[in-house]
C-alpha cells in the first residue's frame, strides 16, 4: 500500500544536513543520522488503522407499556378543585429515589410517572415534561400525562378551578422559553387578578425534571444557584465544595433563605439530565456549565 524504503535511515542525504547551520548544529549535538519521515508517517497511519474501533449502538431491553389510568381524584380536582396530596399526585421528583428536598408545590400523577409494567417508571423510560396542569387556589403544578390529558380537556375547558399549559423545555438557544405557561393555556388566564403568580419558584426546579438546558435570562441563573446552594454567581459565600455546593452553616443573603439543600444536588441532577440526553452531550449548555461548575456571566445568555 505505502512505498517501502530499502533504507530506514540517512544520513548525509538527508535534507536537513543541506543546510549549513542546521548541519553545524546537528554535528555539535553529536547526531550523524536521522529518520526517514516516510517510514515514520508510513507506521503512525498503521497505528490509527489499527486503532479504529466499530462503534454499536446497545438496545434497551424489551420491556411491555404500562395500562393508562384514570383517577377519580383528578377529576375531582378539574370539577370542584379538590386536591389532597397523596396518590394519585406524587412528588415530582420521586420517582428517582432523590432524598433531597424539593418544591413542596411539584406534583405529578402516577399515571405520568408510570410507563411500563411494573410500577413507577426510572431510567431511560421517563416520560417528557409536555402538559402542566396549574392549581392557583392550592399554589401547586401537576404534570399530566398525554392519556389524562386527552380523556378530560373537555371538562378541563370546562373548569373555573385549574388551567392546562403547553410546555417544552428549552434544549437548544434558539428555542423560545414555554417556562412562564403562557404560551397556551386552557382555559384562558384572566387578565386580573393573575392565576400565575405562584409559578416562579417552582419553575425553577420544574425545568430541572424536565431536562431544560438553557435558562431564560441572567436573573433565573442566580436564582437558580440559590436555591440550589451553587456557588454560580455568588460573591459571598467563601468556601464551597469541589462540585459548588455551598453547605447550609457557609451560606449568606438570598441563599440561606432560599435554598433547602442539606446535601449536594450536583450528583443527582448530572444523573437526571444524562437520562433526559440519552447520551448526547450538555457541556457546552448553561446547565452543562452550571453542574460543571463553571460560572456564567450576563453575556451568556440573549438579549
Amino acid at each position: 500500500m505505502y512505498e517501502r524504503q530499502p533504507n530506514s535511515h540517512i544520513t548525509a542525504l538527508h535534507p536537513a544536513f543541506q543546510f549549513s547551520d542546521l548541519k553545524e548544529r546537528l554535528d555539535y549535538l553529536g547526531v550523524s543520522q536521522l529518520g526517514d519521515p516516510k517510514t515514520d508517517e508510513e507506521q503512525e497511519r498503521q497505528v490509527a488503522h489499527e486503532a479504529e474501533q466499530e462503534r454499536q449502538r446497545e438496545l434497551l431491553p424489551k420491556v411491555e407499556p404500562a395500562s393508562s389510568i384514570l383517577d377519580n381524584a383528578l377529576k375531582l380536582l378539574i370539577r370542584f378543585g379538590i386536591f389532597n396530596r397523596g396518590p394519585p399526585f406524587i412528588p415530582l421528583f420521586s420517582p428517582l429515589g432523590t432524598k433531597h428536598k424539593w418544591c413542596k408545590a411539584l406534583f405529578s400523577t402516577t399515571d405520568f410517572a408510570t410507563t411500563i409494567q411494573g410500577g413507577i417508571s426510572v431510567g431511560d423510560y421517563l416520560r417528557p415534561v409536555n402538559w402542566i396542569l396549574s392549581v392557583p387556589k392550592h399554589r401547586v403544578l401537576i404534570v399530566l400525562s398525554p392519556f389524562e390529558v386527552n380523556e378530560l380537556l373537555p371538562m378541563i375547558w370546562k373548569s373555573k378551578h385549574v388551567h392546562l399549559h403547553i410546555y417544552t423545555p428549552r434544549v437548544n438557544r434558539t428555542m423560545k422559553s414555554t417556562e412562564d405557561l403562557r404560551f397556551y393555556s386552557m382555559p384562558p388566564l384572566s387578565a386580573s387578578p393573575d392565576p400565575l403568580t405562584f409559578i416562579r419558584d417552582p419553575m425553577l426546579q420544574l425545568n430541572l425534571w424536565a431536562g431544560q438546558l438553557y435558562l431564560k435570562d441572567f436573573e433565573t441563573y442566580k436564582e437558580l444557584c440559590q436555591v440550589l446552594g451553587l456557588i454560580g454567581a455568588e460573591s459571598g459565600p467563601s468556601i464551597w465544595d469541589s462540585d459548588g455546593f455551598v453547605k447550609p452553616e457557609n451560606r449568606l443573603g438570598a441563599m440561606k433563605e432560599k435554598c433547602q439543600m442539606i446535601v449536594s444536588p450536583v450528583m443527582f441532577l448530572r444523573e437526571l439530565f444524562s437520562l433526559r440526553r440519552k447520551g448526547l452531550a450538555y457541556a457546552p449548555t448553561h446547565m452543562g456549565k452550571v453542574l460543571d461548575v463553571k460560572p456564567l456571566e450576563e453575556k451568556d445568555f440573549d438579549r
